[in-house]
């Protein structure tokens, strides 16, 4: 098994903690449509995963997801080339996360009060006014229910080193890249 890949949900919500957009893609046919949504989540006392995310109801999305529930999640943050340490070698820094399972939409609107609030706390840390059933009576609002995800943090700088430390996983990082990061880390004085 690879070493920088996690299923354990601490280390899957700390990955997906600084992720800004979720990729959703849904069953079009032979094809997948892929689009960008902003998202919040929660982990439940079964530590399933629940993403949340609103839109358009009318759209091709919705139209997709109605006809077909099952739909795949990703997500990215923090990328950044890392220098070659030789020619053609170039590697990359990243945390991703990529799950699969099933959409639903609210209707609720207490659930839909409940997801747009895990929504907005995901951006912000205090929300200026709480939100009420009556504000969100025309919202559509979906949850994913995961089935399966699993997150990567690809080359992770000392910090990331330190955190996944603490989360309980060995991490080694090869030489190569320890030193073409430290470099890429550095930053050079300009005029």
């Amino acid at each position: 098994m690879r070493d920088d890949i996690y299923f354990d949900p601490m280390t899957v919500e700390w990955v997906m903690a600084h992720c800004d957009i979720a990729r959703l893609g849904v069953q079009d046919g032979e094809s997948v449509y892929v689009v960008p949504v902003h998202f919040g989540y929660e982990l439940d006392e079964q530590q399933h995963f629940h993403l949340y995310f609103h839109g358009n109801a009318a759209g091709q999305r919705a139209r997709l997801m109605q006809a077909n529930p099952h739909v795949g999640v990703e997500m990215e943050s923090d990328y950044q080339l890392l220098p070659a340490p030789q020619d053609s070698a170039f590697s990359a820094r990243f945390r991703s996360l990529i799950g699969k399972g099933t959409v639903k939409e609210l209707t609720d609107a207490a659930d839909k009060v409940h997801a747009l609030t895990v929504m907005m706390h995901h951006y912000v840390a205090r929300m200026p006014h709480p939100l009420t059933e009556d504000m969100v009576k025309q919202v559509h609002v979906w949850r994913v229910d995961l089935d399966e995800v699993a997150c990567k943090v690809k080359n992770p700088n000392e910090n990331d080193q330190q955190i996944l430390k603490q989360l309980g996983h060995q991490v080694d990082v090869p030489d190569a890249v320890s030193s073409s990061s430290q470099k890429a880390d550095a930053k050079e004085p300009t005029d």
